[in-house]
């Protein structure tokens, strides 16, 4: 009987004792940082935690150690927890991050029409987007969301459209095949018998090239100021039935296909002003040589041949049509009857 009075008094002592310790422990401490509290879809941030004191820790309801980090890419607006526990005693910290969630990216499409065609024709190249602000085509230019321009690559071509949005950007590509020989959309020179040799003869005395910066499109002043003249000329009587053709040029540095189609775009630039000044569009053909005619190896200037100055331009090249004029003679004055 003393030995079980004795182990229960023992046994009393020890909880008694647990029991004063437990009400002496420290409590437990716990600290929570995040690198970012606010952050864009796809983007990381980094969890660090840090707790005293805490036999148990607890990260959103994972365990961690007493210290560590994390790194996570939430895709919403998350909130991180850490608990530290010891006991019946616990320290919690909480920190959110909001996630800017990105629109969906956009898609396009893209297709020449027709794929093939014979060297010196043209094709139309058309393209539509999805949640998209603009469309890049490489030579071509920027556009909208969805549209078409005509193009006339004197080899086979791959083009490349990219829509750009706040969701990111997407590309796409169509090819075009040219069958033909280049040398041959070059007219022959005229018959001298032919009634159309004075209306070429005008023509090449009269009509001037257009010259552009680096790879640009864009009309400068000068060739505004030439354009404008040509524009004259070509709207005056006896000229305003001449068929011509418009050649888009390059220098020799870039891509053959990049040159394409930015010769293209000079050739169509070109026209668009001509047809503003009051040219007939179905008179005007356009076409690009990229940069098959270059001859420069330096940049000079547009009157310096060969360099690459020269070689950026846009050709006028007289095809057919015109009217011979005549000279009428001077009126002769009537006799003075006396």
């Amino acid at each position: 009987m003393k030995e079980v009075l004795k182990k229960l008094m023992i046994l009393g002592a020890v909880v008694v004792w647990a029991i004063i310790a437990s009400a002496c422990a420290k409590p437990p401490k716990a600290q929570l940082t995040v690198s970012k509290n606010q952050i864009k879809q796809g983007e990381s941030v980094s969890v660090e935690w840090k707790t005293q004191n805490a036999k148990e820790i607890l990260l959103n309801g994972k365990k961690v150690g007493t210290n560590g980090t994390e790194v996570y890419t939430p895709t919403d607006s998350t909130t991180y927890e850490i608990i530290g526990r010891s006991g019946k005693k616990e320290a919690k910290d909480t920190k959110s991050v909001q996630v800017e969630v990105l629109p969906a990216g956009p898609t396009i499409t893209l297709n020449s029409d027709p794929g093939a065609i014979s060297v010196g024709g043209k094709a139309t190249l058309r393209w539509s987007s999805q949640r998209a602000d603009k469309v890049d085509i490489p030579g071509l230019g920027t556009f909208g969301p969805s549209g078409e321009t005509s193009i006339s690559p004197i080899q086979s071509t791959t083009y490349t459209a990219t829509a750009k949005g706040p969701g990111g950007e997407a590309s796409a590509s169509a090819r075009v095949t040219v069958t033909g020989d280049p040398t041959k959309i070059i007219e022959p020179p005229a018959n001298p018998n032919n009634p159309n040799s004075q209306a070429e003869a005008r023509f090449k005395a009269t009509v001037r090239s257009i010259f552009f910066d680096f790879d640009k499109s864009d009309l400068r002043d000068d060739a505004k100021s030439t354009l404008d003249k040509n524009a004259q000329f070509l709207t005056t009587t006896g000229n305003n039935t001449i068929v011509f053709r418009i050649e888009g040029n390059c220098d020799p540095r870039g891509s053959e296909e990049y040159n394409l189609a930015l010769g293209d775009k000079r050739a169509n630039t070109a026209k668009t002003y001509l047809v503003g000044k009051g040219v007939d569009p179905s008179r005007m053909d356009v076409i690009s040589n990229g940069k098959r005619n270059s001859r420069g190896t330096s940049e000079g200037d547009p009157t310096t041949i060969p360099s690459w100055a020269n070689d950026r331009r846009a050709d006028f090249i007289y095809v057919r049509g015109g009217e011979t004029l005549r000279t009428e003679p001077p009126a002769t004055a009537p006799a003075d009857n006396k």
